[in-house]
């Protein structure tokens, strides 16, 4: 027989960013998706990098041997400069630490970023100073990489070591090497999701058709198979860290919407032998909206995503696969008697 399973899953999140360091005081998180920009310079410059859509600005000084760190850079592209004459434009990504000398030749361009119809093009520089393994997944990849779920967890698959699943009823899980999924641990803006209730590893993932966090909201992300930091913690296979979106200089939004009905779909085995289906129902919808408060200086950014399922489930005597249990009754086992003495069977 069939019974009816309704589930209605919600993710949402509203946000404001504030790019001004002078209006907000901002904080720090021990597992930081932010990054590290660092290298050689003229002895005692100022080294001035400044978020090409944001419009931030961070300024330090190199030391008399030239060497200089600018700490805490939200990800994203940046005009660096050392003075006139050495302006480099740079893309850093999530939870690195990048290298950029003003005495080495200039890297050669590799991504192009387009703002209010003027084209930024910049190098992305990549981390080669580390221990770690792992990927970066960038928005790029987020936008244009065919998934089944709207789990943005769902591209960590495409990382060696990495296996992410769906089953037969929609449930996901993610897991790292041969480890089961309590092993990982996903960071966003540097907070742990790690579920302390349920299996699964982080919230959201255990028995449930929904997403840790909605899709919309996520900048990109760093998967870390092995070797990461002790400020990972909680964790023995893979350490994901994600940074959100934050609005810029330009308006911009987006929405997305999928539907799907019983009217679409063909008719399951357990229907078959009915006149008519049982009704159900798919929909997954979102939109998010940026942009400026103040030019240069405050930003808002707010995203919504839900999932709502009506989803029919087959009843079946054993509960999952219709196997009969109960076992048809067997004969007794012939058996062979033998005399002993006095003609006592033995």
């Amino acid at each position: 027989m069939n019974t009816l399973l309704k589930t209605r899953l919600l993710a949402s999140l509203i946000g404001i960013a504030v790019s001004g360091g002078a209006l907000l005081p901002s904080l720090a998180w021990a597992q930081t998706a932010d990054a590290t920009l660092r290298g050689k310079a003229p002895p005692e410059m100022q080294i001035t990098a400044k978020n090409v859509a944001t419009g931030v600005i961070r300024h330090t000084n190199s030391a008399a041997d030239g060497s200089y760190a600018l700490v805490g850079l939200a990800p994203g592209t940046y005009t660096v400069d050392a003075g006139p004459g050495t302006e480099r434009t740079v893309t850093l990504t999530v939870a690195s630490t990048a290298t950029l000398d003003f005495n080495a030749p200039a890297p050669a361009p590799s991504t192009t970023t387009t703002l209010s119809g003027v084209s930024v093009t910049a190098s992305t520089l990549a981390e080669v100073k580390t221990s770690e393994v792992g990927n970066t997944i960038s928005l790029h990849q987020i936008n244009t990489v065919p998934q089944i779920t709207r789990n943005f967890l769902e591209f960590a698959d495409t990382v060696p070591g990495m296996a992410f699943q769906v089953d037969s009823s929609g449930h996901t899980s993610l897991r790292g090497g041969a480890q089961n999924t309590n092993s990982v641990n996903v960071y966003i803006d540097g907070v742990g999701q790690k579920n302390y209730v349920k299996e699964g590893g982080v919230g959201g993932q255990f028995n449930s058709q929904g997403n840790p966090f909605p899709q919309l909201a996520i900048g990109e992300y760093k998967v870390i198979t092995s070797n990461y930091k002790a400020e990972y913690d909680q964790i023995s296979s893979a350490a994901i860290t994600a940074i959100t979106k934050s609005g810029g200089n330009q308006y911009e939004g987006q929405a997305f919407g999928t539907y799907t009905a019983d009217n679409w779909r063909a008719r399951t085995p357990a229907e078959r032998a009915s006149d008519e289906k049982t009704p159900s129902e798919s929909k997954e919808y979102g939109v998010s909206f940026g942009g400026p408060i103040i030019q240069d200086k405050l930003h808002f950014f707010v995203t919504y995503e839900g999932k709502r399922y009506q989803t029919p489930v087959t009843v079946t005597a054993d509960g999952s696969t219709g196997r009969n249990y109960l076992h048809p009754p067997q004969r007794p086992a012939a058996t062979s008697w033998l005399r002993g003495p006095g003609g006592r069977r033995q």
